[in-house]
């Protein structure tokens, strides 16, 4: 089996990351209509989706951020020139500001500095109009903190709505933002569409979602969707020179291929050995002599390590067997959901494989 890996990676979280590589066509489809609100209302739900690791929730935050900024407005007690939530000064400096028809101030892009007073104060959880839903805010029925599940609560999307019911506290925008859409429970997502059917004014929600088919059609037809593609490869070498500057020459083409666009997986794989659980899996597939408990093993070894369960997939692909797949996803999405034995979805998976190969 693939050797274990003892070195760890430690990457700032969404929240706390100030850098955002790809994506320009969300940020500039949200700076648009941020520039263009006070002729066009703009949209008050905005849904992200694409596959995991390719930074969502950071491009989520980076507008939650945005927001807060330059949310301001002239009867709010902000300064009514730039928008500062901490007093500004006389003149705006930013490189990322224009002037528009009619003197407005039209913004070109949505960063902000790690060090900008805005940025600190939302890292640290200081915004009222700020809710955050995840797994790691989910309370359970008696509003105790339940992190350790898989689904957010319905529970969680009540508190927040109770709060909502409140005045602003800030005096301006309120953001909501879920990350992610994916893990509401059934009851957490019709609680979540009755508050989106009538949104409250002066709120926007980011809607991180990871799986848009899989997402109620009565949420997505209320909010406005923003496909965020795959890194390219590019892409995924300058996030590596900014987060794995010591690691940035070992991504081979194997693993940038395993990676499909995203970041998260190269993480995960790196941390896993999953580049090397996958040479090995090619190897044991082709093998006509491996035995069962081999094939176990393997099985075993592939489902204990985070996130791994998709190199299956790509050992289906890289085998051309087409009429496989589907079945495979349906296999690891199944294992997933109705939380089974992974090891046996993927023992089943491989024996599949060779079966096909033969």
């Amino acid at each position: 089996m693939a050797p274990k890996k003892s070195k760890s990676y430690n990457f700032p979280e969404p929240i706390a990351n100030s850098e955002l590589f790809g994506h320009a066509p969300a940020q500039s489809a949200f700076l648009d209509a941020w520039n263009r609100r006070d002729t066009y209302p703009i949209h008050p739900v905005w849904m992200l989706s694409g596959v995991k690791g390719i930074g969502k929730s950071t491009c989520a935050y980076r507008i939650a951020r945005f927001i807060f900024k330059n949310g301001a407005n002239a009867d709010n007690g902000f300064d009514e020139n730039t928008g500062d939530l901490f007093g500004a000064p006389e003149e705006p400096k930013s490189t990322h500001l224009r002037q528009g028809s009619g003197g407005q101030v039209n913004h070109t892009s949505l960063a902000i500095d790690a060090e900008d007073p805005v940025f600190k104060k939302m890292r640290d959880g200081g915004f009222g109009d700020f809710f955050i839903i995840d797994l790691a805010h989910n309370i359970d029925k008696d509003g105790r903190p339940n992190p350790t599940v898989k689904q957010i609560s319905v529970h969680t999307i009540r508190a927040m709505i109770e709060k909502m019911q409140l005045s602003s506290m800030e005096g301006a925008w309120r953001v909501i933002l879920i990350d992610s859409v994916d893990e509401l429970t059934v009851a957490a997502s019709n609680a979540m569409l009755k508050l989106l059917e009538e949104p409250p004014a002066q709120t926007i929600f980011l809607l991180v979602v990871h799986s848009l088919a899989n997402t109620l059609p009565t949420i997505r037809s209320r909010a406005r969707v923003e496909k965020l593609r795959p890194l390219t490869v590019a892409e995924l070498r300058d996030v590596a020179r900014m987060f794995l500057p010591e690691d940035e020459q070992d991504l081979s083409p194997a693993l940038l291929k395993l990676a499909n666009g995203s970041f998260g997986r190269i993480t995960n794989l790196k941390q896993n050995g999953g580049d090397e659980l996958y040479e090995e899996l090619l190897g044991l597939c082709e093998n006509p002599r491996v035995n069962a408990a081999t094939i176990m093993n393997m099985a075993a070894s592939i489902a204990k390590a985070d996130d791994m369960m998709p190199i299956l997939l790509d050992a289906v692909a890289h085998f051309g067997l087409a009429d496989l797949y589907p079945v495979a996803a349906r296999e690891i999405a199944a294992a997933s959901k109705l939380h089974l034995e992974p090891e046996v979805a993927a023992f089943r998976i491989i024996m599949d494989i060779k079966k096909n190969l033969k």
